[in-house]
This record gives C-alpha cells, sequence and structure tokens, in this order.
C-alpha cells in the first residue's frame, strides 16, 4: 500500500513521540512509524524489572491511545530524500521526514526491547525476567555506565542476600562524569555491598565470563551486558551511507539537519550530537526541532542546537542516588526522590500527551 504524508516521523521513543506530537499539536500533518505499538519509558525499566508486581505496565501506553497524528506499526527498511519503504510491503512518501530511530542494546532487553513489538508481549518479557531474578543468587552486571551503575543500585537493594557484580573496562564506574560523582556512586554501591570491578573486560566464555588480561572469571546464575549499544540506522545505508559515522551514527549540522539534504532531520541517540545519549537529553532535542519547523512556516529563523552540561539523576536503589547538576554534584534526598518516586514516568507521558497512570 502506498500513502503519503506531510512529515514523517521514524521511531516513537522519548525524541520521535516529541516531534510527532508537537507537529500534530501545531497542525501539522504527520505520520509516525515505529516496529512496537506501544511508546516506553525506558529509562524505568530497571525498576520495572526489581518490583514488577508494583509497577507492571505503568511505563507503558500504546501509540494508538494518544497520537494526535497517525501511526503505522512497521519497521523502515530503506529510506530516500522522499520515501520511506517499510518491512510490511508499503510506502509512504513524504516532503521531510524526522529520524528519530534510537538506538539498541546488543543483549539487554530489560532496558530495551528487540522482540518484544506489542504491549503485551513486553509484558510478559518483562515479567519473566522479574521472575528469573527473584530466583537468582549471584548476578554479574557487565558495563559500568548509567545503566549499569543503576541496574546493580536496584538489584542490590531489593535482594540484599545476593551476590551482586558489577564490572567496568575503565578504570572507574559512570566514566562520564565527574569523579565526584564516580566516587559518591562507587561509595553508595559499595555499601549496598555491590562487589565493583574496574578495569575488567569479561567476556563469555563457555559457562563463565573471563577477563583475559587478568585471567579472573565468574559464574553468576544471571548476567546482564549493559554495554554494546548501537544507533538503528541501517534503513540509511542505501541512500545515505556517507552520512554514517564510523559507529553508525548520523550526521547533522547545528539545526538537527542530515547533512547534504535539504528536508531530512535526525535526533535523539541516532543522531551524531555531542550530547550524551540519554531519553532526558532528546526530547528536548526533538521539541527544538519541532518548533524550529513549526516557526519557519512563519518565517522565524531557527534556533540552533547548544549541547548541554553534563547532568545525570542515578538512584542507587530506592532510598539513595547521586545527581549530577550544572552546580555541581549532591545526593539530597529531595532530588534524588524526583526520580525514586515514580522513575520521572508521570512527567513524560505528561509531555507527549499520553494518559498518566
Amino acid at each position: 500500500m502506498k500513502s503519503s504524508t506531510h512529515t514523517l516521523v521514524i521511531g516513537g521513543g522519548f525524541a520521535g513521540a516529541t516531534a510527532a506530537q508537537t507537529l500534530a499539536n501545531a497542525g501539522v500533518n504527520v505520520t509516525l512509524v515505529d516496529r512496537k505499538d506501544y511508546f516506553e519509558v525506558t529509562f524505568a525499566m530497571l525498576r520495572n524489572v526489581t518490583e514488577f508486581d508494583a509497577w507492571q505496565d505503568k511505563a507503558r501506553v500504546r501509540y494508538r491511545d494518544f497520537v494526535r497524528g497517525s501511526f503505522v506499526q512497521a519497521g523502515v527498511v530503506e529510506l530516500s530524500t522522499n520515501k520511506a519503504w517499510l518491512d510490511n510491503g508499503d510506502e509512504i512518501g513524504f516532503e521531510q521526514a524526522i529520524i528519530a530511530s534510537g538506538s539498541s542494546y546488543s543483549s539487554l532487553p530489560i532496558a530495551k526491547s528487540t522482540d518484544a513489538l506489542t504491549l503485551d508481549s513486553r509484558h510478559q518479557e518483562l515479567q519473566t525476567a522479574a521472575q528469573s531474578l527473584a530466583g537468582a543468587r549471584s548476578v554479574l552486571i557487565v558495563g559500568g555506565g548509567a545503566v549499569g551503575v543503576e541496574l546493580a543500585g536496584d538489584i542490590a537493594y531489593k535482594y540484599p542476600l545476593m551476590k551482586v557484580t558489577l564490572a567496568d573496562a575503565n578504570g572507574t564506574i559512570l566514566k562520564a562524569y565527574s569523579k565526584k560523582t564516580q566516587r559518591l556512586a562507587l561509595q553508595q554501591l559499595l555499601d549496598l555491598r555491590v562487589d565493583v570491578k574496574t578495569e575488567r573486560r569479561f567476556v563469555s566464555d563457555g559457562d563463565s565470563y573471563v577477563d583475559a588480561a587478568s585471567g579472573e572469571s565468574i559464574q553468576a546464575d544471571i548476567v546482564y551486558v549493559a554495554v554494546g549499544v548501537t544507533p538503528n540506522s541501517g534503513f540509511m545505508q542505501k541512500h545515505f551511507s556517507n552520512v554514517l559515522n564510523k559507529h553508525g551514527y548520523i550526521g547533522v549540522n547545528e539545526f538537527y539537519q542530515v547533512q547534504g539534504t535539504n528536508n531530512l532531520y535526525a535526533v535523539g541517540d541516532v543522531a551524531d550530537l555531542p550530547d550524551l545519549k540519554l531519553g532526558a537529553l532528546a526530547a528536548p532535542q526533538a521539541r527544538k526541532l519541532a518548533d524550529n519547523l513549526i516557526g519557519q512556516q512563519a518565517g522565524k529563523k531557527p534556533k540552533p542546537h547548544k549541547p548541554g552540561p553534563v547532568m545525570g539523576l542515578f538512584p542507587i536503589g530506592q532510598q539513595r542516588g547521586v545527581a549530577q547538576l550544572p552546580f555541581g554534584t549532591v545526593t539530597w534526598k529531595l532530588i534524588i526522590n524526583l526520580k525514586n518516586k515514580d522513575m520521572f514516568i508521570g512527567k513524560m507521558l505528561k509531555d507527549i500527551g499520553a494518559p498518566t497512570p
């Protein structure tokens, strides 16, 4: 089937949903395409696994229940300057397209699923993961970035008798953040009896995970690999391979315009921007792009992207955490509890015009 739209939005995560809703609210004819039938607040998924019975599906809502434009459940397999080919055989023509296809973990479905394309299947996937975790006696988490640190804290807090090991190839956890943030997060993890191993590159070797340099071997009932994030940009290869960097991120200018094009834009995790790849940053990028596109119709000058300061809010368990803010790093409960309360689910859903739990 062939159809057409003014603006095609590829990907319905934080960036895609924000862009689509902002444009639709301004009267633009928008079509949102996503492989899943649901929007998910991904930074709530770790808590969703450790507290599944309490959280259930609070962090998910079907696109059909809030998207103001058109929604098509499908994946984009090829993109040109005016047409998208979908994996269901359909074609969509467009005047402009926003690429917000995000990124994927190669082997951490609890954070971002690659196979659960319906809300019901995602519910079952996370429920199964929660049950497996509850029955484990030991856990190894490979990757000491924001996801690995938060996951280690949540598990150690929920299951204080479980052996939790967090390993990272770098000399510190939370490498992208300040020394103070690293130090405070490490101390809180140690207080929860998490075994933190740095300068370890554990890889699978039969029933164990082995660090080749030291020869150290670890066996665990469950292993979560929180590294290896890749941008979802494969559909750009045929016509736009020249705009992809060596890691697959899409090159854009300061107005989010894809290099060498007049009507293609990219925001969020898939875009080659200097910002950290965080959902909290993807939505503001999309909102600025949408506002620019709306403003251009009225002859307004677009506003360029300005990278923000490195920030992060990391709950470590359900009572403590670390927040790196523009003025410094703090452990104030008032700040930490802003996220611990509901993992920002309510705010995110409200921001995109979705029903809140």
